[in-house]
């Protein structure tokens, strides 16, 4: 999946954490925070995605589609928080 990275009408910059933001150093000072958790839950025998609140992101057997379904949904959130988006 490609790496969406955010700007804002200040022209502040949002994006998922990689290594496509560590790239962007030259930007100014990063700012990380973790919104999200994926853990194995054993009495399901799945993986969750939860954020902080504990709200179910997606759920499932298969841990990279788990991660996916999550990366997709914090990028809605991300994109309906921002007005312009450029993917690199």
């Amino acid at each position: 999946m490609a790496s969406k990275i955010y700007i804002d009408k200040e022209g502040n910059l949002s994006g998922l954490a990689d290594d496509t933001l560590d790239k962007l150093h030259h930007m100014g000072t990063k700012k990380v925070e973790r919104v999200s958790n994926v853990e194995f839950d054993h009495e399901q025998q799945a993986w969750v995605a939860t954020d902080l609140n504990g709200y179910v992101i997606s759920a499932g057997r298969v841990r990279s589609a788990v991660i996916e379904a999550e990366r997709n949904h914090l990028n809605k959130l991300i994109e309906d928080t921002f007005n312009v988006a450029v993917m690199l």
